[in-house]
């Protein structure tokens, strides 16, 4: 049997300019997955660690002590790591982020190989034997994909392990309106006799895979990033360990998830309604008190509150955000509850606003807008 523990769009050395407060500990928690990743490899007695592409975020940008922290830590695999440039960090044999990492492994012991020529590789783990296919980004666009070479490569029917290794879009689960990403479809791919495909590119892992149980009947395998980038990326952070067998003349390959993310983003949309009784302290308890401190938070909030909490809304976010990494919001949709009173010591009694206004009391929503028509009438 040979297992193979699949990550890819790591994107370290990422810029996280957008939470000046907490960047280093944002850019630094993806370099500390990654180490958690090597250890539960081992574990699980992989014999190959895999990257399916964009192990760094740029292919100038990235600090040099991130790229020898990075190669340290996959050096301490103890079997065989293979790396594939994606399109964020394409190769040419120009690029600063490669000479840094091939500099940086000069200095130590390794066994990474990085997957830069189009032609078989071989590989032993054990007693197994792979041969690794790969289709690596030499630019960071491209409106053709990089699998015709293994297209033309004669596939022998050898007792090893067949897998092909690329980077770029699926059609109809990567999002690539301008078609610019490396396109390639599910059906082109499994043309191609491979034993199991490795994908990257996509930052949401497919197929969907339980944790600790091994998952059959799939070919291609796509891990997505290994800890949630933004709001925009819904996703835990996730690897895959592929178990592939030969039994009988056939391949049978079954996987499983890690959860190899820690640091989490959540972008809530809450809206408060008064007459459900309900606070904004208690509407912000009851959405957050499950979310774990290490998050980055972003809440969109809405509707209505009494007077008192509308004044005192900023500390109430203050108390209710503040125990997480990260947190910001937006409240521009929250409105102070509309009474009697407060018409009455805004508009003349006897006006025909007020008296509109308060036909509109038992209709909270539309007296809502009604009073903000007006407001914005007067200014």
């Amino acid at each position: 049997m040979l297992k193979i523990f699949m990550t890819g769009d790591n994107h370290i050395g990422r810029k996280y300019d957008r939470f000046p407060d907490v960047r280093e500990i944002l850019a630094q928690s993806r370099i500390d997955s990654m180490e958690r990743m090597v250890r539960q490899a081992e574990q699980e007695e992989c014999g190959l660690f895999v990257v399916t592409g964009d192990l760094f975020d740029s292919i100038s940008t990235v600090r040099m002590c991130d790229v020898k922290r990075t190669a340290e830590i996959l050096s301490k695999f103890p079997g065989t790591v293979l790396v594939l440039p994606g399109n964020h960090d394409y190769y040419t044999g120009e690029e600063k982020v490669w000479k840094d990492f091939e500099k940086a492994l000069l200095h130590m012991d390794h066994n990474i190989t990085l997957l830069t020529e189009y032609r078989p590789y071989y590989f032993e783990a054990g007693e197994e034997h792979a041969v690794i296919y790969p289709a690596c980004c030499r630019s960071k666009h491209s409106r053709e994909n990089n699998l015709a070479w293994i297209k033309n490569t004669e596939i022998r029917n050898e007792s090893a392990y067949h897998i092909g290794i690329v980077h770029g879009a699926v059609r109809g689960i990567t999002p690539d309106l301008k078609e610019e990403y490396f396109l390639m479809t599910e059906a082109e791919l499994l043309e191609i006799p491979m034993d199991a495909w490795l994908v990257g590119h996509t930052h949401i892992s497919w197929p969907s895979l339980e944790a600790q149980e091994g998952t059959g009947g799939y070919r291609i395998f796509n891990a997505g990033t290994h800890e949630q980038t933004d709001f925009n990326n819904r996703t835990q952070g996730c690897c895959f360990i592929l178990s592939l067998e030969q039994t009988e003349g056939t391949v049978k390959v079954t996987a499983h998830k890690y959860v190899s993310g820690r640091i989490r983003y959540y972008d809530l949309n809450l809206q408060v309604r008064v007459q459900d009784n309900e606070s904004l302290e208690q509407k912000l308890a009851a959405v957050l008190k499950e979310l774990p401190a290490e998050s980055v938070v972003r809440a969109k909030i809405s509707g209505t509150v009494k007077a008192e909490e509308y004044a005192d809304r900023k500390k109430i976010y203050q108390n209710a955000l503040d125990r997480f990494l990260s947190y910001e919001y937006a409240d521009a949709e929250l409105g102070e509850e509309i009474t009697v009173k407060k018409i009455r010591d805004e508009f003349s009694e006897t006006s025909f606003a007020a008296k509109f206004m308060e036909r509109l009391m038992d209709h909270p929503v539309e007296l809502q807008m009604a009073y903000q028509l007006v407001k914005d009438c007067s200014d």
